[in-house]
């Protein structure tokens, strides 16, 4: 399972951590005058972040190398803005991000310093409030001198996932899913969205964790809905991550309900598990010892597994009762 703490991060990642993806992404969302001059191979995806450690929960960031036309390689740093507002201090962390790239890329070698590769910053913004940060750096220099407005960087393309009509997300159908997604209408496009990931794909259980981790859903609801749709593979899925994010900690997405209900369900499924291995070993269990494991917690029962396997009797069994 993935980062518990970002689901933002891990679905921006999903889904253009896939070369294919990403090179159609870049066709989709690049100005013409840009996307015209990448060459047909698909993007390679480079290693590593730049973003600050204390931005990490709202930003994620990629960068790509691409070939262009001209026989030359270009880097499209793609910087996602998973805050519900958008920060007016963007265009400076986006600017000492690409400077990172390029002291990364050059180091302390003469030739590369001489001759560095474009850098194309692409900012995706998927919140719910308008866009109000300044298009670029210049925009933030207090000065009506150009003369005095000396920049790392000119500017950034902006692709606003909330401004754009569903059919402009992408010509890519598993892109246009995941980004409904990040746009919190998956409910409302459950049957496209079903239709457009893979069945058994990674991005198919990846797009529903996302759902039961962000979105405010019950997740019988959501069960339902598949259900009515149909889709009972996803259906099944739904439940099953659900318990692998109550085990690791993450009951969010989940109605608090919901999260006891598992829990309860876990408890109960081990207590039956004990009590059909101590009569498998002992002959039917007194009272007494039915009411204890009745009573118990999911740590005690966990002790008294352990313990049946090499007991001699019941005895024995219940003597291994440490503290919780």
């Amino acid at each position: 399972m993935a980062d518990l703490h970002n689901p933002h991060d891990t679905l921006f990642r999903a889904l253009l951590s896939d070369p294919g993806r990403a090179g159609d992404f870049l066709r989709d969302h690049l100005p013409n005058t840009i996307a015209g001059q990448l060459a047909p191979a698909p993007p390679e995806i480079l290693e590593g972040s730049f973003i600050d450690e204390a931005l990490a929960g709202s930003q994620s960031d990629l960068l790509l190398k691409v070939a262009l036309k001209a026989g030359t390689n270009a880097f499209v740093y793609v910087l996602a803005e998973h805050k519900s507002a958008p920060d007016p201090a963007l265009p400076l962390q986006l600017a000492s991000y690409m400077i990172r790239i390029w002291k990364r890329h050059a180091g302390t070698r003469a030739a590369r310093l001489r001759a560095l590769p474009p850098i194309i910053p692409v900012v995706v913004y998927h919140g719910a409030a308008t866009w109000t940060v300044a298009d670029s750096l210049r925009d933030m220099i207090a000065t009506e001198d150009p003369d005095l407005a000396f920049l790392p960087g000119a500017g950034y393309i902006l692709r606003n996932l909330r401004a754009m009509e569903i059919d402009a997300l992408s010509r890519n159908a598993a892109l246009k899913a995941g980004f409904i997604t990040l746009r919190r209408e998956a409910l409302a496009f459950l049957t496209e969205i079903a239709r457009s990931l893979p069945a058994g794909s990674d991005l198919r259980r990846q797009v529903l964790e996302y759902v039961l981790r962000v979105y405010n859903v019950d997740m019988d609801d959501l069960r339902a809905l598949l259900r009515t749709g149909g889709h009972n593979e996803l259906e099944a899925l739904v439940g099953t991550i659900a318990e692998t994010l109550l085990e690791q900690g993450e009951a969010r997405g989940l109605a608090k309900g919901e999260a006891r209900g598992l829990a309860k369900g876990k408890a109960e499924g081990k207590a039956e598990t004990l009590r059909r291995q101590l009569e498998r070993r002992f002959g039917p269990l007194p009272r007494d010892i039915e009411a204890r494991v009745a009573d118990a917690g999911p740590e005690r029962i966990e002790d008294w597994l352990d313990a049946v396997l090499d007991a001699p009797d019941l005895a024995t069994v219940f003597a291994q009762d440490r503290p919780h």
